[in-house]
């Protein structure tokens, strides 16, 4: 991958996905591109840029999908998970809410999404609970395809405690054993759906109490974070919560 074609390729994942790649990001491009220029019988980075452009509203979302980064846990970062159980859900029960509407942006493949159905199950349990409604969105069409699958491998599950294991997860048997499936009482509140978090509007038509924006934000430049937040501060009610990465920061960038 020559540095020309590198810079042609990365100005489309910032215009497209809002990314900014250094150039230490060249190697993991290259890399990533390989399996594409195979499966088209591409013989350079060159070829593919002109196949890319020739076929751009249909290319771009694989483009995308092979270059964003998908790095993920159940239970990750924890103190946001437990801050939602002891602090933000018994005010919402409090306050006799009907209905309580969270938004995973960036879900990547599930886990987050997942990790906030079973909070919320068990802290609701049976007891006439409010309607919930968890919006999950990602810009990759194949992580969202596995996330809506819910199957993730046992090693995968390991910081999960075994008693929502033993409750929300499905083993596999046979040939699929070692892997589990996420239960239908968990997929059933969750909507998966793919967002550009770049495009100018969004499909959503009300606000949400909760937005999980986590490890997101660091791969945008500043102003592309200054639009983001102004975007969350529209879709956020009043007294909603805005949750963000342990190492993120918003200061100077939005005072909404």
């Amino acid at each position: 991958l020559e540095d020309h074609e590198f810079n042609r390729l990365r100005d489309i994942v910032y215009k497209e996905a809002g990314i900014k790649l250094s150039d230490v990001k060249k190697i993991l491009m290259q890399s990533r591109l390989m399996k594409r220029l195979r499966e088209l019988r591409l013989d350079s980075f060159a070829e593919y840029y002109d196949y890319l452009i020739e076929n751009y509203n249909e290319e771009k979302i694989n483009f995308i999908n092979l270059i964003t980064t998908n790095k993920t846990d159940f239970f990750r970062e924890n103190d946001h998970f437990e801050f939602m159980k002891n602090v933000l859900l018994p005010e919402y029960q409090r306050r006799g809410m009907k209905e309580i509407r969270i938004w995973s942006a960036g879900c990547s493949t599930g886990e987050e999404p997942y990790t906030i159905a079973m909070v919320i199950s068990e802290f609701f349990g049976t007891s006439n609970p409010p309607e919930i409604l968890i919006l999950a969105t990602d810009i990759d069409t194949q992580v969202l395809q596995k996330a809506k699958n819910g199957i993730y491998s046992e090693d995968h599950l390991a910081t999960v405690d075994q008693k929502y294991l033993k409750k929300y997860f499905i083993p596999g048997t046979g040939e699929n054993e070692g892997y589990y499936r996420v239960s239908d009482s968990l997929k059933e509140l969750i909507y998966f759906r793919r967002l550009n978090l770049l495009q100018d509007e969004y499909p959503m038509k009300k606000q949400f109490d909760i937005i999980f924006c986590r490890n997101v934000i660091i791969y945008f430049d500043r102003e592309t974070q200054k639009k983001l937040f102004a975007k969350f501060y529209h879709y956020l009610k009043d007294d909603g919560c805005l949750l963000i990465g342990h190492s993120e920061n918003i200061t100077s960038i939005t005072n909404q």
